[in-house]
């Protein structure tokens, strides 16, 4: 994969659980890597039910090949926090392109 186009920086966290001294389980987001991608958006899904209507924005990251990025990920981008739906590699391990969808809370 051509680094030329890999011209932004996102964030990869996974979930960790921190214990506190009195025995208190938190789930929180750790920083797992950091590294070069190149992020497309696509056009976004909307949802009405109940009167209530919902968007969802869609961008699909190209990064260099990683096997350890899971759906139980998420991604930091331009301040952002994006839900990893799917990952799809490309070529034989050239690189990777992880479809995520903006998340309206962190």
């Amino acid at each position: 994969m051509k680094g030329g186009i890999l011209d932004r920086r996102i964030t990869v966290q996974q979930k960790s659980e921190v214990i506190a001294s009195n025995g208190q389980r938190t789930l929180t987001w750790a920083n797992l890597f950091t590294t070069w991608a190149n992020p497309v958006e696509k056009d976004g899904r909307e949802k009405t039910d109940d009167k209530n209507r919902s968007t969802t924005r869609m961008v699909y990251f190209r990064i260099r090949y990683r096997s350890t990025i899971t759906n139980e990920m998420r991604i930091v981008w331009e301040g952002k926090y994006y839900k990893i739906e799917d990952t799809k590699e490309l070529g034989r391990q050239e690189g990777l392109i992880i479809n995520a969808v903006l998340l309206s809370q962190t």
